[in-house]
């Protein structure tokens, strides 16, 4: 009689954890909408057909350390960068990786993404959207 409460128990609880799985896993879309509507977070995509690009890419690499980041070293082809010249290797972001920026007290993290297209993320504030656009956005292109 033990064994037949005992696997009751067990019955009752796997069905549970079933039935919770999927209550979750359905309103994992609920979550993640409410999450970006309550976020105070803003993404902007910069992909590599865009010419701020290269800008983002040359400043990131200039300004980043490798004791905070992982990066990756590779040499440069021939007449690729007029800056490299004297310099055959070329220093980018590892996929993936997070860097986070300080410019003007303001705080940025930067994220490099490699799939169909090679992309930076800029993520930052809501309440610096017009300084990114009017004033960050142009010292990098600098």
């Amino acid at each position: 009689m033990e064994i037949l409460q005992s696997m009751a128990a067990v019955v009752t609880i796997a069905t549970g954890v079933v039935v919770y799985a999927k209550l979750i896993n359905g309103n994992r879309n609920l979550f993640s909408e409410l999450k970006k509507k309550f976020s105070n977070k803003v993404t902007m995509v910069i992909d590599e057909f865009d010419e701020i690009y290269e800008a983002v890419e040359i400043y990131l690499t200039k300004n980043m350390s490798p004791k905070k980041c992982k990066i990756k070293v590779s040499t440069t082809e021939t007449g690729e960068e007029k800056e490299n010249e004297n310099n055959p290797i070329k220093i980018i972001l590892e996929h993936n990786e997070k860097v986070t920026d300080f410019y003007d007290d303001h705080k940025f993290k930067w994220v490099w993404l490699q799939s169909e297209v090679k992309s930076f993320n800029l993520i930052f504030r809501k309440e610096d959207y017009e300084y990114v656009l009017d004033t960050y956005l142009s010292h990098i292109r600098k």
